[in-house]
């Protein structure tokens, strides 16, 4: 069967040994040190749970129009004579290159919740994005040491460096788009409308999660007591079957990233996780639960 380029790319990182081992090497203790120590409140930070969206991708946007806009100040200034703008374009590379070291520890902290083959492929795009922002470091101080200005021989530097981070973007949407990264789990499941029956109340134990499905999604069922929560069965952040995971207070955790998530609503009270669960309406007719959507 024919591969194309991209595939053959992913599975040449993927296939390395010698990619693979360095990653393990390093996600490992990286993984010991955010999820278990009091470093862990800095990784829900820089995940992005805060602000209901992945942190990373939205940091990415900066340095790369930042770096876009460098290139375009420094073509005009050579094309047309404009030594001027030569300030304007080196804070630009600046400001990018701030912002990319931002961008590259938020990275960092989605990338120890991933599994191989993604664990591979978002080490090589970490390592390409941080050469590309070394170089225009260099490219920074450079310009601060010789006044600012605007030569062929810098503007080349620095067109390197934007097309070395341009090939780590590249990696980073395979990551999304291809192998489906850091996507809400439950992004496409709706349940029905109307109230369908799932299992008789008496197969309930009162504290323990039990998985139902229905309409071949997965829904998680919680009894308290008189009251029957009903919420979708796997993890929005990388698909860990709740069932498994276990009560704490209010919340059900996640057993693979320990997210917590509201039994009442689905909404997320700690990360990784950054999409709510969907939540259902139950109630309980002729000794049957129902759930429906809310």
């Amino acid at each position: 069967m024919r591969r194309d380029v991209t595939e053959r790319m992913e599975g040449w990182i993927t296939g390395s040994a010698a990619v693979r081992g360095a990653a393990k090497a390093l996600h490992r203790p990286l993984n010991k040190l955010f999820q278990q120590t009091p470093l862990r409140p800095v990784k829900l930070l820089l995940n992005g749970s805060w602000l209901e969206h992945p942190l990373h991708p939205l940091l990415t946007d900066v340095p790369v129009g930042a770096w876009t806009a460098a290139i375009v100040l420094d073509l005009v200034a050579l094309i047309f004579r404009v030594p001027s703008l030569g300030l304007a374009s080196g804070l630009t590379i600046g400001l990018g290159t701030l912002a990319a070291m931002a961008t590259i520890v938020s990275g960092v902290m989605d990338w120890l919740d991933v599994d191989p083959p993604e664990m591979a492929i978002g080490a090589v795009h970490a390592l390409i994005n941080t050469i590309a922002t070394i170089l225009f470091a260099v490219s920074f101080a450079w310009r601060w040491g010789t006044g600012w200005a605007i030569t062929v021989d810098k503007f080349g530097l620095t067109l390197v460096a934007y097309l070395i981070v341009a090939g780590g973007a590249f990696l980073g949407g395979s990551l999304v788009y291809r192998l489906g990264t850091m996507i809400n789990r439950n992004a496409y499941r709706h349940g029905p409308k109307d109230f369908v029956g799932v299992i008789a109340v008496g197969a309930l134990k009162d504290g323990v999660p039990q998985r139902v499905d229905l309409q071949g999604a997965p829904i998680l069922l919680v009894r308290r007591g008189e009251t029957i929560h009903a919420l979708g069965g796997m993890c929005s952040h990388y698909g860990a079957p709740l069932e498994e995971g276990k009560l704490v207070e209010d919340t059900i955790q996640c057993p693979w990233h320990y997210s917590r998530f509201s039994l009442a609503d689905g909404s997320v009270r700690e990360g990784p996780a950054t999409s709510p669960l969907p939540a259902f309406e139950t109630r309980i007719v002729d000794g049957q639960v129902q759930v429906r959507s809310r």
